[in-house]
């Protein structure tokens, strides 16, 4: 059975995925990551931080791609 958390505190999601606080509070505003509201805490959901990261090289493919195609002035 696995023993990791199923939803973590700002602070630990942040560090799980080795970026600060405040890229963590972009992504959820962008809705790429999945959280939820307890009291007065703000708890992000576990398995919403691996999807976000396995997808990140699609993302990043993506976003070379996108700035590939736009016009120069």
């Amino acid at each position: 059975m696995d023993n990791s958390p199923i939803l973590l505190s700002i602070p630990a999601a942040a560090h799980r995925l080795s970026i600060s606080r405040s890229r963590l509070y972009e992504l959820l505003a962008e809705g790429g990551i999945r959280s939820v509201k307890s009291g007065r805490r703000r708890l992000v959901d576990a398995a919403s931080l691996n999807q976000w990261a396995a997808n990140l090289p699609q993302q990043q493919l993506k976003q070379s791609t996108a700035s590939k195609e736009q016009p120069c002035l």
